[in-house]
Formats: structure tokens, sequence, C-alpha cells
């Protein structure tokens, strides 16, 4: 699947400039600036720039059907959850108690399966927001976060529970990639400690190539590319690149063996 995903204007592909992403300003805390009254910016962090419409027909949903169990529950999202995303394939599942923001800016592709407690967050102003693919599995209790960043899950990927992706520029996995439970994946998210307040960092782009195996507990930082049909042990965290056809283990992580290439 190619990614529909186009550079952003002016954006250096590489090196995003901290200033120009203005991370900072979707995070909770800005909902309590003095700025502004609190449903405008309750709208804002919920549905992003759209309607008041757009907010009432969120609410709406939300409130009727996400938190009802069982196969009725599953039945009545997949008629009506539709109605809040940019786009929506065939035979998608959503789970209960969903939590989801700047829906507008999240496309899912056909037989995607999301399960209970799962965080969808496309916030941004200048992002394109999260694409997910075909045949994906997103686990319980997990989050992907695009703060002003984009994010592309190609086709067969699988997401084990209580695991955090997290964009503030471009996060891209691979088809037939895995990802075991309570991971940590992050393209941007670095703070700068010597700047006032720790402000965010450098924020850099990090992809995970096909047919990878990330097992559970692993962490891995921006820019550290894992590439394509490569394993990764448990509790690993990965602060370096690794190749592909590799198996890497330890924190951090280093190539222990070299694997036959995929055809």
């Amino acid at each position: 699947m190619e990614s529909p995903l186009a550079p952003h204007e002016n954006d250096n592909p590489q090196v995003m400039n901290p200033e120009d992403r203005e991370v900072n300003q979707f995070r909770v805390k800005t909902i309590f600036d003095s700025s502004g009254g609190l449903a405008s910016k309750y709208k804002s962090f919920m549905v992003g720039e759209g309607s008041w419409w757009s907010l009432i027909k969120y609410e709406i949903i939300i409130t009727l059907f996400g938190w009802i169990p069982g196969a009725f529950g599953l039945f009545l999202r997949s008629l009506f959850y539709p109605f809040l995303f940019k786009k929506v394939g065939k035979k998608v599942i959503f789970g209960r108690d969903l939590s989801i923001r700047s829906s507008y800016k999240i496309s899912i592709g056909d037989r995607v399966f999301i399960d209970d407690n799962v965080l969808l967050d496309a916030k941004g102003t200048t992002n394109q927001g999260i694409l997910i693919g075909n045949d994906v599995f997103i686990g319980q209790g997990s989050i992907l976060q695009a703060k002003n960043g984009d994010m592309i899950l190609e086709d067969e990927v699988n997401i084990g529970y209580y695991s955090t992706l997290s964009s503030t520029t471009m996060l891209h996995i691979g088809p037939r990639t895995f990802l075991g439970p309570y991971c940590l994946v992050m393209s941007g998210g670095e703070h700068d400690y010597l700047a006032e307040g720790m402000g965010v960092g450098d924020c850099l782009p990090l992809e995970i190539g096909s047919d990878c195996w990330i097992a559970a507990k692993v962490i891995v930082f921006q820019n550290c590319h894992i590439g394509n049909h490569s394993v990764i042990g448990a509790n690993s965290l990965v602060n370096t690149p690794i190749p592909p056809d590799s198996i890497a283990v330890g924190t951090p992580a280093r190539v222990v063996k070299s694997l036959p290439k995929k055809e």
C-alpha cells in the first residue's frame, strides 16, 4: 500500500522545526490557557477545526453507542462510527469505549479490528493524520497519537495490547509487521533538557519495515529505523538503526544474528 500522505509543504523530511510544528499546542494543558472559552477549546481538542455540528455529532454517537457491550454494540458502532471518520472500509470492528480525536483526519481500511479502550488521536493543524491499512489489528488499550504528525500502518500490521505509537512528524510501519504488548514507538517525542521547561527538541521520523517482529515491551526511539524482516527481542531499547534481516536484543539493542533474506 503506497502512502497517500504527501510531504508537508515547506517541511524538511528529516528534521522538523519544533516551532513550526507547534507540538506544545496539542497538549491537554492548553485547554486551561487563559485565552478563549472552554467550549471552543474542547471542540478544538476533540474534533479539531470542524464545525459545532461536528462536535454535536461526535458527542451523540460516542454517548449513545460507545459503551454498549456485546454483539449488539459492535453492530451499532459498525453502522454509526463511520460517520465520524474521514474514511472507513468494509467489515471494520470498533470495540467499546474508544477515545477518538480529530477523527476527520483518520482513514481506516477493510477488515480492521480496533479493540476496547483504544485511543485514536490525529490532532494537528498542518498534519494529514492517521492512515490504517487493510486487515490491521489494534489491541486493547493501545494508543495511536499524532501530535501534529502523521502515522501510517500498512496492511496486516498487528499492534499488541497496551502499546503506544506516538508521532510528531512521520511514523510508518510496513506491512505484516507485528508489535507485541506494551511497546513504545516514537517519531519525534524528544525533549531538550537545556531548554526552558524542557521544551520540544528535534522531531525526526521513524520507519519500521515490513515483516518485522517487535516483541513485548520494546522501546523504539525516533530516527532509529528498523529494516525489513527484522526481529527485536523482548524488553529491548532501540536507540540506533537496525539493518534489514537482523535479530537485535538488549538495552541498548544490538544485532546478534543475521537472518536469511526473505524473498
